[in-house]
């Protein structure tokens, strides 16, 4: 006799997929977004074509933004920061 195949549980395919808790903010704050002239900040021979402060919060540090021949990152958290998103926003 040759053994047979294991089989699948039902109840695992009926299940609904869990989705991940999202924390809502009760007092959400606007980010701040601030311009900056990148010629006077980092350099009259800069390749920055757009440089923005964005504080997300009031309590937090601002994040600088640039936009150069890399495209657009964080300062501090590289391009996958939440900040990114707000500062392309605010220059388009």
């Amino acid at each position: 006799m040759s053994p047979s195949p294991p089989r699948r549980s039902r109840a695992s395919s009926s299940t609904p997929p869990v989705t991940p808790a999202v924390q809502i903010d009760l007092f959400p704050e606007t980010p701040v977004v601030e311009a900056l002239d990148p010629r006077t900040n980092v350099g009259p021979r800069t390749g920055v074509l757009a440089l923005v402060r964005v504080r997300m919060r009031a309590s937090e540090a601002p994040h600088l933004i640039f936009h150069d021949r890399h495209g657009w990152y964080c300062e501090t958290h590289g391009p996958t920061c939440l900040a990114v998103p707000v500062a392309r926003e605010a220059t388009a």
